[in-house]
């Protein structure tokens, strides 16, 4: 039988073969057991798995509070139980056990999938592409030195993918021993110039059709596109499955989707470009004389013109015009 303790992220920490009939396996906290697990919730002797003649094991507790558990199952304290394969639990402490009687699938052919395979030039396509979005943003703003402005631009850019690269590249080297930092590098620097450029083209488009809603399609891309990195990040960093995988990289997405959309708002007050149009005014509708007809305004018109053709007489007899003498 062959006995492997599992890892707290799936993997394979300790493996140990044993052969024979009656060949013994002692699991637990004292030095004297075959197996030594630093788990506080296990015993010092807790569970015997014996090899049988029929090349199945014999999984016994060895009266232990907490119990042993074989695929979830607590294993009777008096009888035991007869296993060809499984998980045996002790404490929280998983065992997999394997015998000649567990299937063995066939051999699995060595793929490498599309970022590990061209690794080196999406790397170098990723950066460019950053670095070129940086140096199109100073040339935009069009500012007095260009090549200074846009060499800048270019080195806060490899800057950045550098930094978030090698934090990913520092958390593979810890849990798979070896960096993967070129994986990294393309993975970043790809995602970052596809949401970077297409949100700015997403704007543009807006912009031109008028249309406000090619903005919000922009912004989900962006955001389906930072939720793919971050997985693909995870998927190469650590031993989480997929699920796991998937329900970090959303949390993580919703994060840094909140944080940049407060950085927006803290952004907008100081926006040159930003024009504050202050408080919108309503007016109010309301009827000045109400239940009148229009021959009493009518009326009132015709009395209006007389009264201004008797002003305008006694105007002119006080004071002539200047073309009467003539």
């Amino acid at each position: 039988m062959v006995i492997e303790q599992v890892g707290p992220h799936g993997h394979t920490v300790l493996r140990l073969r044993l052969e024979g009939a009656g060949t013994e396996c002692r699991v637990g906290r004292d030095l004297g057991c075959d197996i030594v697990v630093d788990d506080d919730h296990a015993a010092p002797h807790h569970a015997l798995l014996t090899l049988l003649e029929d090349g199945r094991v014999s999984v016994r507790d060895l009266g232990t509070r907490n119990g042993t558990r074989v695929d979830g199952e607590r294993v009777p304290a008096d009888a035991g139980a007869i296993v060809e394969q499984g998980e045996v639990i002790v404490g929280r402490t998983r065992l997999r056990v394997r015998t000649r009687h567990t299937p063995i699938g066939p051999e699995r052919v060595f793929r490498r999938d599309f970022v590990r395979r061209h690794r080196t030039p999406l790397a170098a396509a990723g950066v460019s592409a950053c670095v070129a979005y940086g140096g199109f943003l100073q040339w935009l703003d069009a500012p007095s030195s260009m090549l200074r402005s846009v060499a800048i631009a270019g080195l806060v850019a490899l800057g950045l993918i550098a930094l978030w690269a090698g934090l990913w590249a520092l958390t593979t080297k810890l849990n798979h021993g070896s960096w993967h930092f070129r994986i990294h590098v393309a993975i970043a620097s790809i995602g970052a110039a596809f949401c970077a450029w297409s949100y700015w083209v997403a704007g543009l488009v807006a912009f031109a059709t008028q249309w406000s809603v090619l903005v919000r399609i922009g912004v989900a891309v962006v955001g389906g596109t930072a939720l793919l990195a971050l997985y693909l990040h995870l998927r190469e960093a650590t031993h989480y499955g997929r699920r796991v995988t998937l329900a970090l990289a959303s949390a993580a997405t919703l994060v840094i989707g909140a944080i940049a959309w407060i950085m927006a708002i803290g952004g907008e007050d100081g926006d040159v470009n930003r024009v504050n149009l202050g408080p919108e005014v309503r007016l109010g509708a309301g009827r000045v004389v109400p239940n009148r007809d229009i021959a009493d305004y009518l009326a009132e018109v015709e009395e209006l013109k007389r009264d201004a053709g008797r002003e305008r007489q006694k105007s002119l007899l006080s004071v002539p015009l200047a073309d009467a003498e003539d």
